[in-house]
């Protein structure tokens, strides 16, 4: 259930965040790792899935 969700949202967010940054690898880079963080991190599903994925995303790497 929860691939078939991260595998649906994967698109939407990946197109937001490359037209936010203009620059598609980094944008597909930090989608892959919300994605992983997702599927380890998440007990259950959060109330909005996208908006989790494009804010871990979309964080600055340290």
């Amino acid at each position: 259930m929860i691939e078939e969700l991260l595998r649906s949202l994967a698109p939407q967010v990946l197109g937001i965040l490359a037209r936010r940054c203009g620059d598609f690898g980094a944008a597909e880079d930090a989608v892959q790792e919300a994605l992983l963080a997702a599927y380890l991190n998440w007990g259950e599903i959060p109330d909005n899935p996208r908006g989790w994925l494009l804010q871990t995303a979309g964080r600055e790497p340290p």
